[in-house]
């Protein structure tokens, strides 16, 4: 059985291959295997007919206690019937693309008897090698989660961690059914602060003792890294972490108590480090069918939605857990990827008798905790901002604002969706409840059709009111105050202290025409700022509505210029409640009414859009704002004209499961328009923005 050697960077592109197993009878496993190669969402053919078997008997395995007996047993039960074939083409295939290989392993929900196996011990029964302890294989134990919060994948200089190492003075009376070894506080709190040395951190002790109440208050401030060093065993299937009380003495900390507060976040950590001993399972304790692993920490964080979890199946010695972590977030410093981490600190330990004990639960499909802005995963760089700049000088760039414009400021689409779905208790799919359009859909069905608009402003308001409190005049405070008023004054509170404002840095540029789906009124007051004098225009989709008066009756020779611009809302303002496009039966009637009648969209509009490069900020792919954009405008006429420009800075929001793979992305939105001519930038709004907003001031 070969493992892949010579192969690309750790930043190139993965195979990846998903070892499902589900129950046959008491020792016999049906095996399911799913490969697919970097760049395509079909699966490959691994050469092999009739079911995959594999016969592993759990508590056989209980008995073997040399690991290298245990590893080989356990893979010659997995790699029978069949199953070794279809692995070492998957490795063959991989190596042929010159790829590494991604593994998962995958429980169904009758194969609880396995979580309590020691997969990372797995060994090839042809020559007794380890095949876990190489970085070109790398393998986790995914477990699903019943959380439906979007794993978003977080700038590298954005990162913070938080470091709780428990070292209590009365370890010699506590009865774990073993001696528990003082924890060197210092020397743990020193390899935190070089381990995690890249990242914002904060330690316990260090702002505060490392009791139960500082680390779940501290928690709560949503750091993407907790990292523990502490003593934990397993009682009654029930995990026990040993932190300390105000006089430094030991105080139990029950597991499901963490998870019961971890649960009520609204950001959890996206990486947790358990360095404690058998905070992956149960240890002496193995009578539950699971072998108590499923009852311990870290699978039970994976499950609450925690993406990735590092944690001890086993008691784990000092040396061994010190080595691992050192090498752990050495390499996980250089391109974030957590199971190739895992991997390379495996290696590490690979020589010490207890290197198998740490084990990743992860739910992460990329691998990935992190990411660089303006640098794909594939490692390409974004490279069109000369481009772009030309193109804005000559007055030929039509900036195109989605509505992730504004997050930062009132929060996302995808969280008033989930917001909503929990208060109202919507009834869809799970993976439905982030889509704004569907949950408003189910609202002016079960209410009416005026709620969702109504409690869209309703919530905006207490976003505002709670974020901004103390920075707002009190005259805004009442529930009777313009909404678009409250949102300029916290916008204005916020400005002060961004050090690049989105609105402001696009009012920057001489743009005569700018399209938006943000609904409110904030590019009008930034250009104003800046010296400009735009003039809005609302898209007027249907006739049930008494729309204000269009600039084009107003003054019919009007042209925008850079200086007095014009802002057209696509779908609808805040102050105008009628005009907003919110629910699907919106969405529909927008389409139809702009597609029967073109002339909905001004001339000048559909001239930029058909004759200048076009920036897109603030927008997913995945969007309906997207979707109904291309679907309404990008079919006018003049499309070959689009042919001639390069259309830069696409940016999209990398999020884990949608678009984490940068070339898949591209070549959707390749097919998306009919001009192939598309550069993504890959990051967040404020990143582009602040790249976008240094380009244009280095201009000259």
């Amino acid at each position: 059985m070969t493992v892949l050697t010579g192969l690309r960077n750790a930043a190139d592109e993965y195979a990846d291959l998903e070892i499902g197993l589900h129950r046959r009878d008491a020792v016999t496993w049906t095996v399911e295997l799913r490969f697919s190669l970097p760049r395509t969402d079909a699966e490959t053919q691994l050469g092999v007919s009739g079911p995959l078997l594999a016969k592993i008997n759990p508590h056989e395995l209980d008995a073997l206690e040399d690991e290298e007996e245990y590893g080989l047993a356990l893979g010659s039960g997995l790699f029978g019937h069949g199953v070794s074939t279809a692995f070492q083409t998957a490795v063959a295939t991989s190596q042929s693309q010159g790829v590494r290989l991604r593994v998962r392993l995958v429980m169904g929900s009758s194969a609880t008897a396995l979580h309590g196996v020691r997969w990372e011990t797995l060994r090839n029964p042809t020559d007794g090698s380890t095949l876990l302890t190489n970085e070109n294989v790398l393998f986790s134990r995914y477990l699903s989660s019943q959380d439906w919060r979007p794993v978003g994948v977080r700038p590298r200089a954005d990162l913070t961690a938080l470091a709780v190492v428990a070292g209590p003075s009365d370890l010699g009376s506590i009865d774990a059914g073993r001696p528990l070894a003082p924890v060197r506080v210092d020397e743990e709190v020193a390899r935190a602060r070089e381990g995690l040395a890249s990242l914002e951190l904060r330690t316990l002790p260090g702002i505060a003792a490392p009791t139960a109440e500082n680390m779940l208050g501290q928690i709560r401030h949503g750091y993407d890294v907790l990292y523990l060093v502490c003593h934990g065993y397993v009682v009654n299937d029930e995990p026990v972490l040993l932190l300390i009380d105000d006089q430094g003495n030991t105080a139990p900390l029950l597991g499901s108590e963490l998870i019961s507060r971890l649960r009520d976040l609204p950001r959890l950590p996206r990486l947790v480090f358990l360095a404690s001993c058998q905070s992956a399972g149960a240890g002496a304790d193995r009578r539950s069918e699971d072998a108590g692993v499923l009852a311990a920490l870290g699978p039970r964080l994976a499950e609450v939605g925690v993406p990735a979890v590092v944690a001890m199946q086993g008691n784990i010695s000092m040396t061994t857990a010190a080595t691992f972590t050192k090498a752990f977030f050495r390499s996980l410093d250089t391109d974030g990827l957590v199971d190739r981490a895992t991997a390379v600190a495996r290696a590490a330990v690979r020589d010490r008798a207890d290197w198998w004990v740490p084990t990743l639960f992860m739910r992460l499909k990329s691998g990935r905790l992190w990411y660089t802005p303006g640098i794909a995963p594939s490692g390409e760089r974004f490279d069109k901002w000369p481009s772009l700049i030309t193109d804005f000088k000559v007055g030929k760039c039509t900036p195109i604002i989605g509505p992730g414009i504004s997050d930062a400021l009132l929060g996302t689409r995808q969280e008033i969706a989930m917001n909503w779905a929990r208060s109202y208790r919507f009834p869809m799919a799970p993976y439905n409840r982030e889509s704004l359009p569907q949950v408003a859909q189910y609202l002016s069905i079960n209410q009416n059709r005026r709620f969702p608009r109504l409690e869209l402003e309703n919530h905006l308001r207490r976003t505002l009111v709670e974020r901004y409190r103390d920075d707002l005049p009190a005259d805004l405070l009442d529930e009777d105050a313009p909404l678009e008023d409250l949102i300029a004054a916290a916008w204005e509170a916020r400005h002060q202290r961004e050090e690049v404002d989105p609105y402001s840095a696009l009012a920057q540029l001489p743009a005569p025409v700018y399209v938006t789906t943000q609904p409110s009124r904030l590019l009008a007051r930034a250009l104003r700022n800046a010296g400009r004098e735009p003039e809005v225009e609302l898209c007027r989709w249907h006739e049930d509505t008494d729309w204000p008066e269009s600039v084009f009756e107003r003054e019919p020779g009007y042209r925008p210029t850079p200086n007095r611009p014009l802002i057209y809302h696509l779908l609808g303002t805040f102050d105008e409640p009628e005009s907003l496009v919110l629910t699907e039966d919106n969405y529909f009637d927008f389409l139809i009414g702009i597609t029967r009648n073109q002339d909905l969209v001004p001339k000048p509009v559909r001239r930029r859009l058909s004759d200048s490069a076009l920036m897109f900020v603030g927008f997913r792919l995945d969007e309906w704002d997207f979707r109904v954009l291309y679907r309404s405008l990008m079919r006018s006429e003049g499309g070959r004209r689009r042919d001639e420009y390069t259309h830069v800075a696409v940016q999209i929001d990398p999020e884990e499961g949608t678009t984490i793979d940068a070339g898949r992305a591209r070549k959707y939105l390749e097919n998306y328009f009919s001009s192939a001519r598309v550069s993504l930038y890959w990051g967040s709004t404020e990143h582009f923005v602040k790249e976008l907003n240094d380009a244009w001031g280095a201009r000259r």
